[in-house]
């Protein structure tokens, strides 16, 4: 009564053996790549106005911080951040936020922008003034890893 059994689940263990490797590479071949919100450059468009450039601005990392506008969306102006070495944090996300953030904590007014990449352009979503602080904001640690003060944009 058990000889069959054996017998069924032998063939069926074979063929999952054959059948689940083959699965597997045929997802991974037909794996499309998503970028985020922003579209990936490695550097800025040739037709985008500059706004304004620096590498100075953040805290406690080198970080090439460009500004910039293109020409047919002249009310938004674009981040593109490019660090100098690898920032060591897990689950690096980016804030726009007008007020400082006051020790490890995010402001409660911060505006989501997106998934940290460097060579990522992000759309900043300015207030009134065009002044406020891009915060580099940790989920995994649930604290602030690096804030930038941007002063009046044009």
């Amino acid at each position: 009564m058990i000889q069959p059994l054996r017998a069924a689940h032998r063939r069926a263990f074979a063929g999952l053996a054959a059948v689940l490797p083959a699965i597997l590479l045929i997802g991974l071949g037909a794996r499309v790549s998503r970028q985020g919100e922003g579209a990936h450059i490695g550097d800025v468009p040739a037709t985008a106005e500059v706004v304004r450039e620096s590498g100075s601005l953040w805290q406690n990392h080198t970080i090439q911080s460009t500004f910039y506008r293109m020409p047919d969306h002249p009310q938004e102006i674009d981040a593109l951040l490019r660090p100098a070495q690898d920032l060591n944090a897990p689950d690096l996300l980016l804030y726009w936020t007008a007020n400082a953030p006051q020790g490890n904590a995010l402001p409660g007014k911060a505006k989501f922008m997106g998934s940290f990449k460097a060579g990522t352009a992000l759309p900043i979503p300015l207030n009134e003034n065009h002044t406020g602080y891009l915060v580099l904001f940790s989920s995994a640690h649930q604290s602030v890893f690096d804030t930038a003060r941007v002063e009046k944009l044009p």
